[in-house]
């Protein structure tokens, strides 16, 4: 008896209280900061993969030029969607009988990391063998 006369109290209301506004506007509040909370961090993380990925293509770019030319300037910069990419190559004599792990073709640093490493084999008419490294970086 005490229940049905709780359900018809509850069902007969006319209106929303104060509390119940005030509710909703703090959930759905709660709600919106979460998602653009959130796109803030997807956005700052989208960002840094595609300067990453710019950097992995200027060191390819780099690395193909200095396959055909290797008096390519071993300092310098490209510019790549509207981002700057400092580059340094530096080139070692090196026996192929004796390359080990450290040569593996890798990116250096982790994801917050601002630079990138890659290497080549090049190879002269005097049968000499030379590795080639270049260092990629750019501001955030």
């Amino acid at each position: 008896m005490i229940l049905k006369k709780w359900i018809i109290n509850l069902t007969s209301q006319k209106g929303l209280s104060m509390v119940e506004i005030i509710g909703s506007i703090v959930i759905i509040s709660i709600v919106f900061i979460t998602f653009a909370t959130m796109s803030q961090i997807y956005l700052k993380t989208d960002s840094k993969q595609d300067h990453k990925t710019d950097a992995v293509q200027v060191a390819e770019k780099i690395l193909n030029e200095l396959r055909y030319n290797v008096d390519y300037p071993r300092n310098g910069e490209e510019n790549m969607n509207e981002t700057v990419f400092l580059y340094e190559i530096v080139t070692d004599p090196i026996d192929l009988r004796d390359i080990n792990d450290q040569y593996e073709l890798h990116l250096v640093g982790d994801n917050s990391s601002t630079e990138v490493t890659m290497y080549t084999f090049l190879y002269d008419n005097n049968n000499s063998t030379q590795i080639a490294t270049v260092h990629v970086s750019w501001e955030e």
